[in-house]
């Protein structure tokens, strides 16, 4: 299917319903998985759905993209400290400009720039947020789970890439 033959989606914010933070903490979940790989244990839905409940509510702003009433890819913005908390999108639904329109959105909603981390072990969104326009980092560990992560900042000085 060509991306002119893919169905347009949109975006809206969060409600916060029950049925909305499930599916939420499965998208967060296989798009972990497909990231890391070679980890040995996934933790088990009732893991992410505890997180999406515990680290969604405000002040984070939490951005879905959806197509006909269903929840493509999320992002969780914190808009006061100027980042980007989570973006994932569904594993299967790559390279369709989900990842993009999200991206798109934050710099919409925090114009003097942003900041993100990204899991060292996750190449594929590194290669993404470079090609976007983001500028990569210091490496540091994540405060909670140790695991190595790389800093990308977007300021408007820097425009983001553009699809054709």
């Amino acid at each position: 299917m060509s991306a002119a033959q893919i169905p347009a989606f949109h975006l809206r914010l969060r409600e916060g319903s029950a049925e909305e933070n499930m599916v939420l903490a499965g998208i967060w979940r296989r798009a972990w998985i497909a990231a890391n790989r070679g980890v040995p244990h996934f933790e088990p839905i009732g893991y992410w759905l505890h997180r999406v409940q515990t680290e969604f509510g405000p002040p984070a702003e939490v951005v879905l993209a959806e197509r006909d009433g269903q929840v493509l890819a999320f992002m969780v913005l914190l808009e006061r400290r100027e980042y980007v908390a989570q973006l994932f999108v569904e594993p299967h639904l790559r390279n369709q400009g989900l990842g993009k329109a999200l991206l798109d959105e934050a710099c919409v909603r925090i114009p003097t720039g942003w900041w993100l981390h990204v899991a060292a072990t996750n190449t594929s969104a590194q290669r993404f947020y470079e090609r976007y326009g983001l500028e990569r980092g210091a490496v540091d560990r994540h405060p909670s789970s140790g695991r190595e992560r790389i800093a990308y900042h977007w300021s408007p000085s820097r425009p983001p890439w553009r699809i054709g």
